[in-house]
C-alpha cells in the first residue's frame, strides 16, 4: 500500500478496520442473503467497515450508513449492499435505492470529516476527490423497484452479485474499478 494510504488508514480507530489474515471481512446479518464478503488485501487499498446505526457520540441517534467503503488511491467507493427476496414487500415512501443512496451520502460526510481531521492533525493534504456511491444486491434477486429519482444521472450503481449458497462473496479491487 501507497505509504500515504498506509499513514491514513493507521491514524483511523480500529473500530471502522476489518482485516482478517490477508482479506478485509464485512459480515453481516445471518438472515441476509449476503452474509459474508471477502475482499482481498492486495494493491493500494483499504477497506473499512460500517455498523449497522454507526454512532459518532456526537449524535442522540444512530446514523444511517453505508455497509462498508473502499479507498483506493484513485478513487472512494462507498458501498450498501440490499438484499431482495421474493417475499420482500417495500414501503411506498421507502424506496431500497433511495435509501441506499442516503446512507452511501451519509458515509461521505464521515468519510470526508475524516480526511479533514487526518489533514489538520499531519499537517498534509490528502484528498479524495474521485467517490462513487454502489448498491451491490444478490444476482439471483427479483427485480428491483427502480428509484423515482433513476436517470443516468442518479449517483448510484446498481449492481448485481454472485453469492454462493452460504451468502458468501469474494472480491477485489478490480471488481469495483470495473464498475465505474
Amino acid at each position: 500500500m501507497r505509504k500515504d494510504l498506509q499513514d491514513f488508514y493507521s491514524f483511523l480507530s480500529e473500530e471502522l478496520k476489518c482485516e482478517n489474515n490477508g482479506f478485509y471481512v464485512i459480515k453481516e446479518k445471518k438472515d441476509s442473503t449476503i452474509r459474508h464478503i471477502t475482499i482481498k488485501k492486495y494493491g493500494n487499498f483499504f477497506v473499512l467497515k460500517q455498523e449497522d446505526g454507526f454512532k459518532t457520540g456526537l449524535f442522540k441517534e444512530a446514523i444511517s450508513s453505508c455497509d462498508f467503503i473502499v479507498v483506493s488511491y484513485d478513487k472512494v467507493y462507498f458501498v450498501e449492499l440490499k438484499f431482495v427476496s421474493d417475499n420482500t414487500k417495500y414501503n411506498n415512501d421507502t424506496n431500497p435505492l433511495d435509501k441506499a443512496l442516503e446512507q452511501c451520502k451519509s458515509s461521505q460526510l464521515l468519510f470526508d470529516y475524516l480526511c479533514s481531521a487526518y489533514n489538520l492533525q499531519k499537517s498534509v493534504n490528502l484528498n479524495f476527490e474521485n467517490k462513487q456511491f454502489i448498491y451491490l444486491y444478490p444476482g439471483k434477486a427479483i427485480e428491483e423497484k427502480k428509484s423515482t429519482n433513476m436517470n443516468k444521472n442518479f449517483p448510484l450503481i446498481p449492481k448485481a452479485v454472485e453469492c454462493n449458497n452460504n451468502g458468501y462473496i469474494e472480491l477485489d479491487l478490480d471488481f469495483f474499478q470495473k464498475i465505474g
